[in-house]
């Protein structure tokens, strides 16, 4: 016999006898309760949750959907006090209104021909931005009727019928909210039939200010439904959303001509599956695959550089979000994923894109879910996609994009003719401030240093017989007066870096062949901005040897090579110890993969 009772025991009693005397009916599930953790299953952003009301509007076939912003006073930066979504489709009957608003109330249940099967889309979403919504809709001649939700209400029992059940009130006349009957009157002076859903008591709205709200729906829709621009006309806020394809591959689209006709996606040719019924061998359904690459300069501004910070353009923002292997169900973006069988994807892969389209009648093999924003692909799925290719196709790209980004840095460490590199820019601009020879000192030093040339070449030529080279009159003619010029060469065995004057010009020499280049200059961690902070360096360096008196010069000249020794064998064995490689780095990627 139980002689003491635990508190956990305790609470449970209390709360069945609660429950009982409430008339509980013992449903398959606890009402409340299960709108509160509706809202907690969460929609990856905003957009996603707000893209399943879209999804309704289109397969009631809208032709124009708006997604309008309320504000309890005026139009401002802050954030909407409402958010509705309006469409012109076909609009419900009043008796309809309130099945919609119930979870698994709609009659599309189990439909292949649309977008939506389960009848979750527009609650769930709802609820996942705001505490209540309300759906207005009226058929072509009818009246407008609406319906509302409101959780804060269905807690405090104001939804709980005399059984002890929560009911959805019954539909009632109304009249549009004053935002939304504005934006009717504008778009349809010649009348309207359609629905809206309106969502108040907002609370998980993911971006502070209507700006940036409007920018992220606008980008998030222009990709989502880039496919479906022939469906139904999107606008938020009254600005229309322009297509986006994540691959930039479709002319006329949003960024695919940003810059000039040289910054261009480069497509693979696509890759089609059939899959066939295990049982009957008929097939079901066509898988396709698009595939395309980006140069490195793709996400830039200054195509000097890499896509960072304030240099990264539009595309950029595009190219981070939708990074990794994309999923779309009938010209529907569903899913990106980052870890796929192919591998996890690194941070350079953002140059590289692969985009399945599946049909709905898949939807067993890509496991989608009631929410529509999450896939889990079979192992069959993937293995028929690599033995059409995908693998190799990859494998491809990524070697396309390395060979881009490798000609990149090339072109980088040689300038066109005449113009300086940044380093030897700002090494002239700090000499200068540091009240270095005037313009007059400079052109005499320059007219002696052509003179001493001229003598050289002159006393080598009596000696060997040879004039003065093509390349050294190509770097007479590059240097054009500047204060400092940097080089590249290739000494095998030689110290990591010499200076010299040649005609005024102080020139630093970097050796391709020592590990200083190999490791660090040009290693796989380095960019434009270290290859030109290291310059600065160095070219400081060459600026006080070539300045120095004799004494220090021979100083030089003597610990210069036993530096270059140094510095090589300690690289070789920090290459043992951290391992460097040519490997991209992973952290930003893993840390992505974490968060999805």
């Amino acid at each position: 016999m139980i002689t003491t009772i635990s508190p956990n025991l305790l609470a449970q009693h209390d709360y069945v006898e609660s429950q009982i005397e409430r008339g509980f009916k013992f449903g398959l599930m606890v009402g409340d309760a299960f709108v509160r953790g509706i809202r907690d299953l969460g929609y990856k952003s905003t957009a996603n949750a707000m893209a399943e009301l879209i999804d309704n509007s289109i397969q009631a076939g809208a032709s124009r959907i708006d997604v309008l912003f309320g504000f309890e006073k005026t139009s401002s930066d802050k954030k909407p006090s409402e958010i509705a979504i309006l469409d012109n489709g076909h609009g419900m009957e009043a008796a309809m209104i309130r099945f919609a608003v119930m979870w698994g109330g709609t009659h599309r249940e189990g439909d292949r021909e649309g977008m939506g099967r389960y009848g979750y889309g527009l609650p769930s979403s709802s609820v996942s931005i705001g505490k209540r919504f309300t759906v207005y809709s009226k058929v072509d001649g009818g009246e407008i009727n609406s319906v509302t939700i409101d959780l804060e209400a269905i807690s405090d029992g104001k939804y709980t019928n005399d059984d002890g059940d929560i009911v959805v009130p019954e539909p009632r006349s109304a009249k549009l909210p004053k935002f939304v009957a504005d934006a009717v009157a504008a778009a349809y002076p010649e009348g309207w039939h359609g629905t809206v859903v309106v969502i108040d008591k907002l609370d998980r709205i993911e971006w502070k200010t209507s700006l940036s709200l409007r920018e992220n729906l606008m980008r998030s829709f222009g990709v989502t439904y880039h496919k479906l621009r022939g469906e139904a006309s999107i606008y938020v806020d009254g600005d229309y959303v322009e297509p986006i394809d994540p691959l930039f591959l479709t002319p006329g689209f949003r960024f695919y001509d940003l810059d000039d006709d040289t910054d261009r996606a480069i497509a693979l040719d696509p890759i089609r599956v059939g899959i066939k019924d295990p049982k009957s061998r008929e097939e079901i359904g066509e898988i396709v695959v698009r595939l395309a690459y980006f140069p490195p300069t793709f996400g830039s501004i200054d195509k000097r550089r890499d896509a960072v910070n304030k240099n990264a353009n539009p595309r950029f923002a595009v190219m981070k979000d939708y990074h990794g292997v994309l999923f779309s169900r009938m010209g529907r973006l569903i899913d990106v994923e980052l870890r796929t069988p192919l591998g996890v994807f690194q941070t350079n892969d953002r140059y590289v894109k692969i985009e399945i389209e599946f049909p709905a009648a898949l939807d067993e093999d890509f496991g989608i879910t009631t929410s529509k924003q999450q896939v889990t692909v079979s192992d069959r799925i993937w293995d028929n996609l690599k033995q059409h290719g995908l693998p190799k196709a990859l494998e491809q790209m990524r070697k396309a994009f390395a060979d881009l980004k490798k000609k990149r840095k090339e072109e980088a460490e040689s300038p066109p003719l005449g113009e300086e590199r940044p380093s030897e820019e700002a090494m002239g601009d700090a000499k200068g401030l540091m009240r270095g020879p005037s313009a007059e000192t400079r052109a005499k030093q320059e007219a002696e240093g052509q003179k001493r040339l001229k003598q050289n070449a002159e006393a080598r030529a009596n000696e060997t017989g040879r004039t003065v080279s093509e390349e050294e009159e190509q770097l007479l003619l590059e240097l054009g007066g500047r204060m400092f010029k940097v080089e590249i060469e290739n000494l095998p065995g030689g110290q990591f870096f010499r200076c010299d004057m040649l005609s005024a010009t102080k020139v630093l020499y970097i050796n391709r062949s020592h590990r200083f280049y190999t490791d660090v200059y040009a290693g796989p961690k380095s960019s434009p901005e270290v290859r030109a902070a290291l310059e600065v360096v160095l070219l400081a360096i060459a600026d006080s040897i070539l300045d120095a008196a004799p004494e220090a010069a021979r100083m030089y000249k003597v610990e210069l090579p036993a530096w270059s020794q140094k510095i090589d064998l300690a690289l070789e064995r920090l290459a043992e110890n951290v391992g460097l490689s040519d490997e991209p780095d992973t952290e930003a990627v893993e840390a992505e993969a974490e968060a999805a």
